[in-house]
């Protein structure tokens, strides 16, 4: 399977947010750092192309969700922004995201609590990979 380009990745991103602020994507590239600076959105792919051992798609969907979810860059819903591109990168890997009325609370739980810094990033990336392999075992499907 195919990894996204980091361009892909980032036109997706857009779309979600564009979606989820009702902002148009041409606002967004006027107002969204998306190639320098400290919150550069291209940052976190640097990041996860450096890694050694490198990630694995599920650890960088999940990181790159915690990226979006604690460090702002879009002018707000930062946390839902985070999470739906999370799960559309799951997705397009082909993992499964739980869906049970059970796993959307305990997700929901989590990303405020890395919100608030009551969990680290790495605790999130850890539990998201839990989260998928529980599901991948029970023969759970992908879902957007």
């Amino acid at each position: 399977m195919k990894t996204p380009s980091r361009l892909a990745l980032l036109g997706d991103l857009l779309l979600i947010a564009e979606k989820q602020l009702e902002v148009p994507t041409e606002e967004l590239l006027r107002t969204v750092p998306l190639l320098s600076g400290e919150s550069a959105l291209a940052s976190p792919f640097i990041a996860f192309e450096e890694a050694d051992p490198p990630l694995s798609r599920i650890e960088e969907a999940a990181a790159f969700g915690a990226w979006i979810i604690c460090r702002h860059p879009f002018p707000k819903e930062n946390r839902e922004i985070g999470y739906r591109f999370m799960r559309l990168m799951l997705a397009e890997a082909e993992r499964p995201w739980p869906q049970s009325l059970d796993a959307v609370y305990a997700a929901e739980t989590l990303v405020e609590s890395l919100e608030t810094r009551i969990v680290t990033e790495a605790e999130f990336v850890d539990w998201v990979c839990l989260r998928v392999r529980v599901a991948e075992a029970l023969g759970g499907e992908a879902t957007v």
